[in-house]
């Protein structure tokens, strides 16, 4: 069989070919370049493990996302070609339709891939959009509560959880005299601000959240489970129970009332640093120590 561009098989294999030679020379130049990017280092690197930093699971995530994306836009130009050329060639061996007929359906499943393919790569461009807006709050409440370092509390960030087999994370701890507090962080876009509303204010009567759109519970419960779940473990850990205080925050919103207290307490994030100063002591240095020396084990974990 003469290889041309006239044969569809012939083309199918050719094109086959170089996609895999493609593919297996860009994951190998890309790991080569890992490799070259990382310095020998003079010491082990488990005795350079770093503190998780604020949003460090979401600039994983981000980081994963980026990585996968060059491999994503070549199976975007590539199967859909190999999907049209295998159909288009099993039709002609089967002698299947007219040419033209043939060749309308390769294209329409060829399209119909790409723009399915298309869709997917624009719904994975949000979801890194909505993660870097998300590792973009926790930055900001992180800002917000350094200034507490100095005034005795220790400050722990993205601290990793396991319930039942799930995996998550709370993105702030506090550990200081006022006690311990989880600060769960979240971010939200502006809506359509109904008739008397401000478009920046958000309401909060210790069970609803009432924003400019409507109303939810937006965060409340995974800032209460989040808290519930680091009281167990400290008490399993320490031999300590000491009930752990949740809040939620949410950056570039203005809460009303700015700092009430609920059994999930919603500030603005203005007010944080003083709503946990404000509380009586409850812990001594030791407890402090105590705590942290266990919160620092859990989140030491980041490597080169």
């Amino acid at each position: 069989m003469p290889l041309g561009c006239s044969d569809p098989m012939s083309l199918l294999v050719f094109i086959l070919i170089y996609a895999l030679i493609v593919f297996v020379a860009l994951f190998v130049a890309i790991q080569w370049l890992k490799a070259q990017r990382r310095p020998k280092l003079p010491f082990k690197p488990e005795r350079a493990r770093l503190l998780r930093g604020p949003g460090e699971s979401l600039q994983q995530r981000i980081q994963v996302m980026d990585e996968n994306q060059i491999f994503l836009l070549l199976a975007l130009i590539f199967v859909p070609i190999l999907i049209g050329l295998s159909l288009l060639a099993l039709m002609q061996s089967e002698n299947f339709a007219t040419p033209g007929a043939r060749m309308g359906l390769a294209l329409g499943a060829a399209l119909l891939l790409g723009l399915s393919g298309a869709w997917y790569l624009a719904k994975e461009a949000i979801r890194r959009g909505n993660h870097h807006l998300g590792w973009f709050g926790e930055r900001m409440t992180a800002e917000e509560i350094e200034p507490l370092r100095e005034h005795g509390w220790r400050i722990f960030h993205d601290v990793p959880g396991e319930r039942g087999g799930f995996e998550f994370n709370i993105d702030h701890v506090l550990v200081g005299p006022g006690g311990v507090f989880s600060i769960e962080t979240k971010m939200r876009r502006k809506g359509h601000a109904r008739p008397g509303r401000k478009e920046h204010e958000v309401s909060y009567d210790g069970q609803v959240l009432s924003w400019p759109w409507g109303e939810d519970s937006y965060g409340l419960a995974q800032a209460a489970r989040n808290a519930d779940w680091l009281r167990d473990w400290l008490s399993v850990v320490t031999g300590e129970r000491l009930e752990v205080t949740p809040i939620l925050a949410f950056p570039c919103w203005y809460v009303t009332p700015p700092n009430a207290r609920h059994a999930v307490s919603v500030v603005s994030l203005s007010y944080l640093a003083g709503f946990v100063t404000v509380r009586p002591d409850v812990l001594n240095p030791a407890q402090i120590d105590l705590f942290s020396r266990q919160f620092d084990q859990r989140c030491r974990d980041v490597e080169y």
